[in-house]
């Protein structure tokens, strides 16, 4: 969403104040991912958390940002695909490596999720976490709001040696995220490489768990002053079905992947045995 909404020349002090100024454009990218073969969307919240939305002066608005994207993707999908509630890092540091107490974020997850759960979602997707610590935060405040709606968490392995930037290997957190019960669990975002080691090694342990993973659009570089992707469309793809031949059942993309880059990945997935 970041990346089609940066390209289609949107300048946000957040990525979910598009909601509010740019509905139509939000709506748009939905439905472009729709065309080019997507079955599951993630509302635009990932930065709409109470510590996110406060840094861009868009805290009095969280919950109006936060339902309507929901509003958003129902008008722009109907029926078409599977609706997830999505939920990001606060960016924050809990205790004792930062200040934020632990039920203070549960709290902060809650919030969002009480804004736009009543609106009708598929499930709950919170990723892109580094740390053990948010992720249980966050997985505490989904089983508090709603215990039996189905609750998929990523994390983010930044490095390419395949851990987060918290020194988190694949298979702690898939240890982690098993303990606590989670239906869906894999790695999104983060250095490709570092993916790849990772979710081998949460596949390693995940039984019958669900695996998702969502590669970036390769690695990122600065090109004119712009941040840029190498991975191209037929990149997703063939990282998709090696995903897909590691264990992941539910595949997509995060930063740099375009509509074009999902073409390639639904092939990919529609090609798997």
């Amino acid at each position: 969403m970041g990346t089609v909404l940066a390209r289609k020349g949107l300048r946000l002090r957040n990525s979910a104040e598009a909601n509010l100024t740019h509905p139509d454009v939000v709506a748009e990218v939905h439905r472009e991912y729709l065309q080019a073969g997507a079955e599951v969307f993630q509302t635009n919240t990932f930065a709409a958390n109470l510590p996110m939305l406060e840094r861009a002066g868009l805290a009095g608005r969280a919950a109006e940002i936060q339902a309507t994207a929901v509003r958003i993707l129902h008008k722009a999908i109907g029926e078409a695909g599977y609706v997830g509630a999505n939920l990001g890092p606060t960016g924050e540091l809990l205790a004792p490596l930062g200040t934020l107490d632990f039920n203070d974020a549960v709290a902060i997850y809650r919030q969002q999720l009480e804004a736009m759960l009543p609106l009708g979602v598929d499930f709950i997707l919170g990723e892109t976490f580094e740390a053990l610590e948010e992720v249980e935060a966050a997985v505490v405040a989904a089983r508090q709001v709603a215990p039996d709606l189905p609750l998929a968490i990523t994390m983010s392995f930044s490095l390419p040696n395949g851990r987060t930037s918290m020194g988190v290997t694949g298979r702690q957190a898939a240890e982690l995220l098993m303990e606590l019960g989670v239906d869906i669990m894999g790695a999104n975002c983060g250095h490709p490489e570092g993916l790849l080691a990772a979710f081998g090694e949460m596949a390693e342990v995940a039984g019958e768990r669900v695996l998702m993973a969502q590669p970036n659009a390769g690695v990122p570089h600065l090109k004119g002053g712009e941040t840029v992707f190498d991975g191209t469309p037929t990149w997703s793809g063939e990282i998709t079905a090696q995903l897909i031949g590691m264990g992941a059942r539910i595949v997509g993309g995060c930063c740099g992947t375009t509509p074009d880059h999902i073409r390639q990945v639904a092939r990919a997935a529609q090609a798997a045995p």
